[in-house]
């Protein structure tokens, strides 16, 4: 019984947790490009291959709350389909892995 409570709770806090971590994510690069815009424009061109961001920069929209909550949003219901979807997958995957690893 006690078991079925802890994973009941895990569970219940497993789900949403990559729509929080993405959440914070976009909440703190949201910060960053508000604090040194050509910091961070700097950083992600690294991340995406050395791909010149500020050819983007000429053509964006004023970063207004309405853009920041938009962005916000579609983050954090992404992750948290992305979170669904890792649930829904993890249960038969790790079977599959468990009956390879028993055969031997």
């Amino acid at each position: 019984m006690k078991k079925r409570i802890v994973i009941a709770i895990f569970s219940a806090f497993a789900l949403p947790s990559l729509a929080l971590t993405s959440a914070i994510l976009y909440l703190v690069c949201a910060a960053a490009f508000a604090l040194r815009p050509q910091g961070t424009l700097e950083f992600f061109s690294a991340w995406f291959h050395g791909l010149n961001l500020r050819a983007l920069e000429a053509t964006a929209q004023p970063f207004t709350s309405g853009v920041f909550f938009y962005g916000l949003s579609g983050v954090t219901l992404s992750g948290f389909a992305a979170g669904i979807l890792y649930a829904f997958m993890h249960r038969p995957v790790s079977r599959c892995l468990g009956c390879r690893g028993s055969r031997g």
